[in-house]
């Protein structure tokens, strides 16, 4: 991967920019005799304090969920801050190996979401209002759980990352597809529902290209 793929992070795993080929790949499963591996738990690690160094400021993104091919790496683990309302608060931070989702609602909830691995690019999406969760844990022990609201929202957002989409993928109506600069995230996460600012299909697909600036 080239080194102008990746965002620079002072910790070993690096976020990916979001024209990285590697956001739209399904990842690979991870044997669970690896689960205890040193690639494995480092990488978790590195997760962790990526995720935690994101947090708690409530007048900029913020990060409640991070996948590894966010950091250019094919494995299906996430990370999940079951703790967040989406307001920016300190994080309650868990990890998912081989995360699936073998049950979610028919009721839909419709949301705002933004992402590191979308530059400017947020909307709002319709997602399931609860889901039944089941992966391993960073110990290897296989885990069930029930998850509503904002937190069933994060763990379909991380768990498409796994699959090779991203929430604008989801999006087909424009006028739920929004612009925000980095300096008005803050102001974004109460105001999403009258948002003004639009982002076209096709300015979607330059991201996802590797072009972040807005035309």
């Amino acid at each position: 991967m080239k080194e102008s793929e990746r965002i620079f992070d002072k910790h070993k795993h690096t976020l990916v920019s979001p024209g990285s080929g590697i956001l739209n790949q399904v990842a690979e499963p991870i044997e669970i005799n690896q689960i205890s591996s040193q690639e494995i738990q480092q990488l978790v690690d590195s997760m962790l304090r990526i995720a935690s160094s994101e947090q708690g400021n409530m007048k900029r993104r913020t990060m409640v969920g991070l996948a590894a091919p966010q950091l250019g790496i094919s494995k299906r683990i996430i990370i999940v801050d079951t703790a967040s309302t989406g307001m920016g608060e300190i994080p309650g931070l868990c990890v998912y190996i081989n995360p699936a989702i073998t049950s979610k609602s028919k009721q839909l909830e419709q949301g705002r979401e933004g992402c590191f691995s979308t530059g400017s690019v947020c909307g709002i999406v319709n997602r399931s209002s609860k889901v039944v969760v089941s992966a391993y844990n960073r110990q290897g022990e296989l885990i069930s759980e029930v998850w509503t609201g904002f937190t069933a929202r994060i763990f379909q957002h991380e768990i498409d990352h796994l699959d090779g989409v991203r929430f604008p993928d989801r999006i087909t109506d424009a006028s739920k597809l929004h612009w925000v600069e980095p300096d008005r995230f803050g102001e974004y996460r109460t105001k999403w529902v009258e948002w003004q600012e639009l982002c076209s299909r096709e300015q979607w697909e330059r991201v996802r290209g590797g072009n972040n600036e807005r035309k």
